[in-house]
């Protein structure tokens, strides 16, 4: 009965200190380093600010925006004191609010949702893990004119959940620049153009986001014109 009670009062405890933010922290929006796949710990290549082409369209590229949320699980071990691990969080969800200026008119709807994950985080551990924080059925209605520029801000929460009870992570504003034609630049037929020294390959994940990337137009491509993102120089002639 005793050891009952003990056990009791011990989670009731952990549920308290659930409440407190500090327990479950964001400390950055990590950068992949090889395809989708991001450091589990705090790195020197984080993204501060974000940027969304929609014009990636034009391109045949999905529009999106992810982000690599690094999460530090603060609690402290239960096992040498209990025997058993109490404190071992199982990420879930992520609660997203955006606002989204004059890109969103009409979308006011469509700017408050959660998108769901998982991962579990050890006591003193760091995890990252994807969100999708403007997925394409969102990003393809968003409007902005060729070469515009406007400022968008992501508030994200994680949620996860420990001993039955939820605890969320700090929440954090991600400024991210949505534009039409910043990112993806068309150099032209893929057979004839001058490519330039660099060609710019594009974000390891998500082409549409970030990082600059060449298109050029092939003409032969499946039988009709699509673009090669990265552009790729042809040997055929056109």
């Amino acid at each position: 009965m005793k050891n009952t009670l003990v056990f009791w009062l011990l989670i009731m405890a952990m549920t308290a200190c659930a409440e407190n933010s500090s327990s479950l922290v964001i400390l950055q929006n990590q950068a992949p380093e090889d395809g989708c796949q991001a450091s589990n710990s705090v790195s020197d290549n984080f993204v501060s600010h974000g940027t969304l082409d929609i014009g990636a369209a034009d391109f045949g590229l999905t529009t999106q925006y992810y982000a690599w949320l690094v999460v530090s699980n603060n609690l402290k071990s239960t096992i040498e004191s209990n025997g058993i691990e109490l404190n071992a969080v199982e990420m879930k969800s992520a609660q997203i609010d955006l606002r989204l200026g004059a890109a969103g008119a009409g979308l006011e709807d469509f700017t408050s949702y959660v998108d769901y994950t998982f991962v579990t985080i050890s006591p003193g551990e760091t995890r990252s893990l994807q969100v999708n924080v403007i997925p394409p059925n969102l990003a393809g209605r968003l409007s902005i004119a060729p070469g515009q520029f406007v400022e968008a801000v992501a508030k994200i929460q994680l949620v996860g959940e420990r001993g039955g009870a939820d605890i969320k992570t700090n929440s954090i504003n991600l400024p991210i620049t949505i534009c039409n034609g910043c990112l993806a630049i068309d150099i032209g037929s893929c057979a004839t153009a001058t490519f330039p020294d660099t060609v710019y390959l594009g974000h390891t994940c998500n082409k549409s986001q970030d990082t600059p990337i060449h298109c050029c137009l092939d003409s032969s491509a499946g039988g009709g014109e699509a673009y090669r993102c990265p552009a790729v120089q042809s040997t055929a002639t056109e």
